[in-house]
């Protein structure tokens, strides 16, 4: 209140924070790129009321009980709006991943989850080398090293009959392209970091609804407990294919339902001489060969092999026509075990199962993902074909680059106009996911003999050629995405670009053999980006902010076999920014860098 009328503490947050008049600002006691935490607590609320009070000046004076009574009621909303939780909802590996990011920058959240536990399914099974990329800062990749399997390979056969064996190139890389590891056991280990931050997930609680307004979200949420409305600056919807805050926003979900119907189960194997007729051809079909997969096409339709533990595998079965209306029915171990014998030589036995399911693919996307205050990430904002993994991936990755941005315009060091690129980087990522898998699903879904012909070719031209499997090993690991074209890519020279994920190549911390992924691990606490520098200047010279950390060639690591040097092609005397998503910003000399930092960040005085 002040005197007897109240005051709308949003509206004069709202405006205090962006559009009021500069005077009013300066008069607060804050210069106008001051993060927005300092202007918060009592020891700012007398100096900020003396200001407040010397603004109308000597024609329209104001009382200095009005001016600290304004001030408080100012310190009170910033105080709310600034300790209101991020809303993440939706508790799968983007929502974990979005949570984590956002903790490592020390930004209030709640993550909800409509279900009762976490998944003991193991869904998607494979994480590449670029989601293992964006998650080191916050769970460093030995971690994952340790607890999955390294792909080897694709072996196709075509009727049964051997074809080809496709090796993964890996080239000078210390990361292997992928790792294959079940979505229960990624979500885990994430549950598992986001309590080490303290944070820990909400369960059997659902978002019902939200208004957005200009300044925060206002959200009905259902708990254990009942009904609860929460206010939130942000909102993510990381809710999956049938998400509520997608349906809520009303958005357009536009693609199409593959008119197909496939069996999927998670099955324990093991050889058995004769349980297949089909008499084997090569040593593959006779043996369980441990990390390679499995993929052959026949005239009854294609079959994968996916390997999850040295006895389990994951099985994709094409079961023929079927529209969204058909009707679902999961498959028995006997009816996998039938499709085994009628396209295929192997000589395994189903001993167990562990899913068993019946499953359509869709191939949508929303057109935009950022809408004010509220994001849309993942299934929520597109789903496709399962071929070549990318599925979770893309969603982990799309996490990790709105959290960063989200948190610098939390915490005032940068424009909101930062969280619009999240749109912009993103978007194109999962539309071009979209057409690559849904393609790759269409080849292995022919049963014409011409065709598959023709695919026998393209697999001897991928499996005889090394440059070509590098090809695709790189499109597989997703080591080519990248945000060449992103208003967010700053000036370059050398051989990485703007846009590209710093390289993975061997270099050395403490005498240890690593790879370079591990100088962008956190060093100081407010530290954002990663500045680096492959000579030994003083860092002086170099553009200095709380928000970037400095790492030096010489004094951080070592190069012994100029791998990294050779891999960025940087000038002596230059330094390369890297955001916190590994992903290059600028590179050149210190002009350059703080060009960069001047355009998108509102601090970065020394």
């Amino acid at each position: 209140m002040i005197g007897n009328r109240s005051v709308d503490r949003s509206r004069i947050v709202g405006s205090f924070r962006g559009s009021a008049p500069v005077a009013f600002r300066i008069a607060c006691g804050h210069p106008l790129q001051t993060n927005p935490r300092s202007w918060i607590g009592p020891k700012s609320v007398q100096s900020r009321a003396n200001r407040l009070g010397a603004l109308g000046g000597r024609r329209h004076p104001v009382s200095q009980t009005m001016a600290i009574s304004l001030a408080m009621a100012i310190s009170l909303a910033m105080d709310r709006s600034m300790q209101s939780p991020i809303l993440i909802v939706g508790a799968g590996p983007v929502g974990l991943a979005a949570a984590l990011s956002l903790s490592r920058f020390q930004i209030p959240l709640r993550i909800i989850d409509r279900n009762e536990a976490p998944t003991t399914l193991s869904k998607a099974l494979v994480l590449w080398r670029r989601s293992i990329i964006n998650l080191d800062p916050v769970i460093p990749y030995e971690d994952w090293l340790a607890c999955g399997l390294v792909p080897k390979g694709l072996r196709f056969f075509d009727q049964g009959a051997y074809q080809a064996t496709m090796t993964l190139e890996n080239g000078a890389h210390v990361l292997p392209p992928g790792l294959l590891i079940p979505q229960s056991k990624i979500e885990n280990r994430l549950i598992e970091a986001l309590k080490q931050q303290g944070v820990t997930v909400e369960r059997q609680t659902s978002l019902e609804s939200f208004v957005q307004h200009e300044d925060r979200v206002v959200c009905q949420l259902q708990t254990p407990d009942g009904a609860e409305e929460l206010e939130t600056p942000y909102l993510f919807g990381c809710d999956g294919a049938h998400s509520t805050v997608r349906h809520s926003l009303g958005l357009n979900f536009s693609g199409e339902s593959i008119a197909y119907r496939w069996l999927l189960g998670d099955i324990e194997v093991e050889v058995e001489d004769g349980v297949n007729p089909h008499a084997p051809k090569s040593e593959y079909e006779r043996t369980l060969d441990h990390g390679w997969l499995y993929s052959t096409n026949s005239d009854q339709g294609s079959l994968q092999l996916f390997p999850i533990t040295d006895t389990r595998y994951r099985i994709f079965v094409e079961a023929g026509v079927a529209d969204p209306t058909t009707p679902r029915q999961d498959p028995t171990v006997q009816d996998l075990q039938a499709a085994l014998i009628e396209r295929t030589r192997l000589q395994w036995k189903i001993t167990d199962s562990h899913w068993l399911a019946d499953f359509r693919i869709n191939e949508r996307q929303v057109s935009q993902y950022v809408h004010g205050r509220v994001f849309v990430a993942g299934d929520a904002a597109h789903v496709h074909s399962p071929a070549g993994g990318q599925g979770m991936n893309t969603g982990i990755q799309d996490a990790v680059n709105l959290a960063w941005k989200v948190a610098l315009v939390w915490k005032g060091d940068a424009s909101p106009a930062l969280l619009e690129t999240y749109q912009e980087e993103r978007h194109p990522v999962a539309e071009r996911v979209l057409k690559v898998s849904g393609r790759a699903m269409r080849m292995t879904m022919s049963t014409n003999r011409l065709t598959r012909g023709v695919q026998d070719v393209i697999q001897s031209i991928v499996t005889h050629i090394p440059a070509v499997r590098k090809m695709v090993t790189s499109i597989l690991a997703e080591d080519d995405v990248a945000y060449l074209h992103s208003s967010l890519a700053g000036e370059s020279e050398g051989n990485v670009k703007p846009g590209m994920t710093l390289p993975d190549v061997p270099i050395e911390i403490d005498g240890q053999v690593c790879s370079s992924i591990a100088l962008l691990r956190p060093r100081k606490l407010d530290a954002v980006y990663t500045l680096l520098l492959m000579s030994e200047t003083k860092p002086d010279a170099w553009p200095g902010s709380p928000l970037v950390q400095v790492v030096r060639f010489g004094q951080d690591f070592q190069d012994p076999q100029r791998n990294f040097n050779q891999a960025l092609g940087l000038h002596s005397n230059s330094g390369l920014l890297i955001r916190p998503d590994a992903t290059i910003a600028a590179s050149g000399a210190p002009a350059v860098i703080q060009d960069w930092l001047d355009q998108w960040m509102e601090s970065t005085a020394r």
